[in-house]
C-alpha cells in the first residue's frame, strides 16, 4: 500500500505553474506595455497563490502552509531538518519580495529601451528565484516526506490535509486544484478521485469532476474517468 502524500502532487502544480510562467517571462516583448502589465499581473497573482500562508500570494501561501501544519508535527522527531526548510522559506520570501520590486520598477518605467533593461532584469530574477524554489521542492520530497511517513501515521497525515483544506477558501481551492490535476498522470488521478468516490461528500467530489473536466487533458481525463467508473 502506497502511504499518504501531501507533498508531490502540490509540487507537481507549483513546478506546472513555474514552467508555464517562465516561459512566458522569457518571451515577453517588454516594450509592450499593455501586455507586460498583464503578464506581471498573472505572475504576482500566481505568486501569491505558492509562499504566503495562502507564488507572492500560491508560492507564498504553499511555504506558509507547510510552516504552520506541517513541519510542527515533524519537528520533534527532525528538528534539524525542519529548521532548514524553514530557514529556506525565508530565503524563498525575500526573493519573492524582490521580484515584486522589479515587477513595481517595470511598470513605472515608459521608455521602451529602459523596459528592455529591467525585463532582463526580471527574467534573471524570476529564473533564480524558480531554480531555488524547486531545489527547496526536490529536497523537502526526499527528506521531509520520508520523515513525516516515518514518524506519522497515514491517519494523521489526513489530519494534516484536512486542516489545510479548512483553511483554504472554496475559491482558492479550486485555483490549486486547476494547477494540480492538470500536472498528475492518470495514475495518481485515478487514486485520487478512487478515494473521493469512496469517502468524499458528494459535492465536494462533483466539484473536483468538474475542475478535472475543466483543466485535464481531455484524453488523459477520459482515461480516469473510464477506470474509477464517474
Amino acid at each position: 500500500m502506497s502511504r499518504v502524500d501531501i507533498l508531490t502532487p502540490i509540487h507537481k502544480g507549483i513546478r506546472s505553474m513555474i514552467y508555464k510562467l517562465g516561459g512566458e517571462i522569457q518571451t515577453a516583448d517588454f516594450t509592450d506595455e499593455d501586455a507586460t502589465n498583464a503578464l506581471l499581473a498573472r505572475l504576482e497573482h500566481n505568486l501569491s497563490v505558492a509562499t504566503s500562508r495562502c507564488i507572492l500570494c500560491l508560492l507564498h501561501e504553499h511555504g506558509g502552509n507547510e510552516d504552520d501544519h506541517f513541519f510542527p508535527k515533524v519537528r520533534a522527531f527532525e528538528p534539524g531538518m525542519v529548521e532548514m526548510l524553514i530557514q529556506e522559506h525565508r530565503e524563498i520570501g525575500h526573493k519573492l519580495v524582490g521580484l515584486s520590486k522589479i515587477c513595481a520598477e517595470l511598470i513605472a518605467t515608459k521608455d521602451p529601451y529602459q523596459r528592455i533593461e529591467i525585463g532582463m532584469k526580471l527574467n534573471r530574477s524570476a529564473d533564480e528565484l524558480f531554480a531555488y524554489y524547486m531545489t527547496h521542492m526536490n529536497k523537502e520530497e526526499v527528506t521531509i516526506l520520508p520523515a513525516t511517513w516515518q514518524h506519522l501515521t497515514d491517519e494523521q497525515i489526513l489530519e494534516i490535509r484536512a486542516i489545510v483544506e479548512a483553511n483554504i477558501s472554496s475559491e482558492r481551492y479550486a485555483e490549486w486544484m486547476s494547477w494540480v490535476l492538470p500536472s498528475l498522470n492518470v495514475n495518481e488521478l485515478v487514486e485520487m478521485f478512487t478515494g473521493m468516490k469512496k469517502g468524499a461528500p458528494p459535492q465536494v467530489l462533483e466539484n473536483m469532476v468538474h475542475i478535472a473536466g475543466t483543466a485535464v487533458n481531455e484524453e488523459r481525463w477520459k482515461t480516469v474517468k473510464t477506470r474509477v467508473g464517474l
